[in-house]
């Protein structure tokens, strides 16, 4: 993989109470942090649970293995969960159709779970961007 190339990761099996602002911060107390510049974790449209997936966006593909080392195979974060995590590479087909539909539920006006994070480790959620 190539260091300079954004890589997308998908980790699966989260535990469904995990908001988007903790999974940052779980990834960010795994060293992580800086390394990505957003996380999706798609919602239900109530906002109180998510699906059991996120998508993270890696700065570099080193980063995204780094993030398969740490978390694959192993609970994500400390919940109740007794989920394994798995951390796959997005497939940019069959992943970017669900982050499109995403994209046309936020012009809607419904639930996302999306979390852009600057270089500063300041994020917006997707309401923020609604109104930037």
């Amino acid at each position: 993989m190539s260091k300079a190339k954004q890589q997308t990761v998908v980790l699966r099996n989260i535990a469904c109470s995990l908001s988007p602002a903790m999974v940052k911060s779980i990834l960010d107390d795994a060293g992580l942090g800086g390394a990505f510049s957003y996380v999706c974790v798609p919602c239900i449209p109530s906002g109180r649970s998510n699906f059991g997936y996120a998508f993270v966006g890696f700065r570099s593909a080193a980063d995204a293995e780094e993030c398969c080392r740490l978390f694959d195979g192993k609970t994500f974060g400390r919940t109740s969960s007794k989920k394994v995590c798995q951390v796959e590479l997005a497939n940019e087909e069959k992943d970017s159709r669900a982050l499109a539909q995403m994209n046309r539920r936020q012009r809607h006006g419904r639930q996302l779970g999306l979390l852009v994070c600057d270089g500063s480790g300041k994020h917006r959620t997707s309401a923020d961007r609604a109104t930037s």
